[in-house]
């Protein structure tokens, strides 16, 4: 095992923990916020290693954990854009894994100092980002069915943006990479924000105006998408070389 994988290895391990306390201590929206980007770094290092050192239940764990504050995160978004109250009941509790993550960091420490996972998980993420660009949403489909297929690129480019950034972090891939993949996550997390107030709106009485604004604000968004997608088709083409 190299010293920079371990080394990158602790740290998010470590990030990871410091998020956990700090989330249940309170849970406000940046406690929120950054507890789910350390959760979402540590799969993609649990994917990194997954040749190797396969826990499948520790990433289950983490997958729910994320998954559990999601309704959390919308409620917070919503108020600080409308105003609204954020409250929602307690804040789900997440896992420290304390004794989960050092049983997979010994077992990391096994892994030979020559093994480079770097190449194979380049193309893994190279692979999971063709597959959901090979099943577009024509331009001539209904808003709801473009708005699904970019809430699934959303989900796996912002897990390829963490894989990016562990890439990076030993000295692989090119930082052009991660630019282009924060500026998507920004755009589809603009883009899955409306959505969610949409959604919100309707079950709200009267609010009509704002409702027939947000759906054209939501069909700008996804034509501005569609006529960018091409970037994202050379980005796994950059990814798989």
């Amino acid at each position: 095992m190299t010293i920079g994988g371990m080394e990158q290895a602790c740290r998010l391990i470590g990030e990871y923990g410091a998020a956990t306390l700090a989330l249940r201590q309170r849970a406000g929206t940046d406690e929120v916020h950054a507890y789910r980007i350390a959760a979402r770094r540590l799969l993609a290092l649990l994917a990194l290693w997954r040749p190797l050192v396969h826990a499948p239940g520790l990433e289950r764990r983490l997958e729910c954990a994320v998954g559990r504050l999601s309704t959390l995160r919308d409620a917070q978004v919503y108020a600080a854009h409308f105003g609204a109250s954020s409250r929602h009941g307690d804040a789900p509790r997440v896992p420290m894994l304390t004794v989960r993550l050092t049983r997979w960091l010994e077992r990391l420490r096994q892994v030979p100092a020559d093994f480079n996972p770097l190449p194979l998980f380049q193309l893994h993420l190279a692979l999971d980002l063709a597959d959901c660009l090979a099943e577009p949403a024509p331009v001539s489909a209904g808003r709801r069915q473009r708005l699904r297929h970019w809430h699934r690129l959303r989900l796996v480019l912002k897990q390829t943006r963490y894989g990016v950034e562990l890439l990076l972090g030993q000295g692989a891939g090119e930082s052009a990479w991660l630019a282009m993949l924060v500026e998507w996550q920004d755009r589809l997390g603009q883009l899955q924000d409306s959505r969610q107030w949409l959604r919100r709106l309707d079950r709200e009485p009267g609010l009509g105006r704002q409702k027939r604004a947000l759906k054209e604000a939501i069909l700008y968004q996804l034509h501005q998408l569609d006529c960018r997608q091409a970037e994202l088709v050379g980005l796994r083409l950059a990814l798989q070389r």
